[in-house]
């Protein structure tokens, strides 16, 4: 019998945390990721509007764009590096950092696409988001046997964003939009269940357990933020 279709999976380790708890544990962590993420993308557009402390830096120092955005690569990285060697602490604040990094940059969305239409798509990517990520705990079909079709979808998608911005007729192509959409899509699903995997391939109270925890969540936090970007494009796309 396979890991995602145990009977009790639920309860496979009865003294400890369960795999709900797991799972919930890790919910928690994206969630307040994501308000650390809102938070600072508010604080950065009520800056911008009033010209203040996040205004001044980024047009007396436009070079400050590209440190932040190497800073949340070097985040991302040194995450996904250190899961086997970092504390749970440094995961979990390396994390935070990333989430802060991300509002900054998303402080100027209101501007370029207006208040409401950032709502909408963020209300659409969070029923999207739920509905695949109980579509990945749920099923009985190991999608790790497509996970060379995602990456390879990923990489396809990423060639295609770096020539559309060379492209013109391609810069805000819908089609691009809705792949990009479809493919963290799967990958939300994909993600889930990968969360099983986590905690049925490591043991209760090891470092490592609440490390992937860490990184489960920020998995499943960049899914999220992926689909919220490409609603954004293609709600953004029609308003235009």
């Amino acid at each position: 019998m396979s890991e995602y279709n145990r009977p009790n999976a639920a309860y496979a380790y009865g003294s400890g945390m369960t795999l709900n708890q797991y799972i919930r544990k890790v919910f928690v962590l994206m969630a307040a990721g994501l308000g650390v993420t809102t938070a600072v993308a508010l604080f950065g557009f009520f800056s911008f509007m009033n010209q203040g402390i996040v205004y001044k830096l980024l047009v007396s120092m436009p070079f400050i764009a590209i440190i932040l955005l190497l800073a949340e690569i070097g985040c991302a990285i040194a995450m996904s590096a250190g899961i086997t060697r970092f504390s749970t602490g440094t995961c979990t604040a390396l994390f935070f950092v990333y989430s802060a990094l991300t509002g900054i940059t998303f402080s100027v969305l209101p501007m370029s696409y207006g208040i409401s239409t950032v709502f909408t798509a963020f209300l659409f990517a969070a029923v999207l988001f739920v509905c695949c990520a109980v579509i990945g705990y749920t099923t009985n079909v190991d999608l790790t046997k497509f996970s060379g079709l995602l990456m390879g979808a990923l990489l396809a998608l990423v060639i295609m964003t770096v020539i559309s911005m060379f492209v013109p007729a391609l810069r805000n192509s819908l089609f691009i939009g809705y792949a990009g959409l479809l493919i963290f899509l799967a990958l939300t699903a994909f993600d889930m269940q990968k969360i099983k995997k986590f905690y049925y391939g490591t043991g209760e109270g090891d470092t490592i357990r609440a490390n992937l925890a860490v990184y489960s969540a920020f998995q499943l936090y960049l899914d999220f933020i992926n689909i919220f970007l490409y609603v954004l494009r293609i709600l953004g796309n029609r308003k235009n």
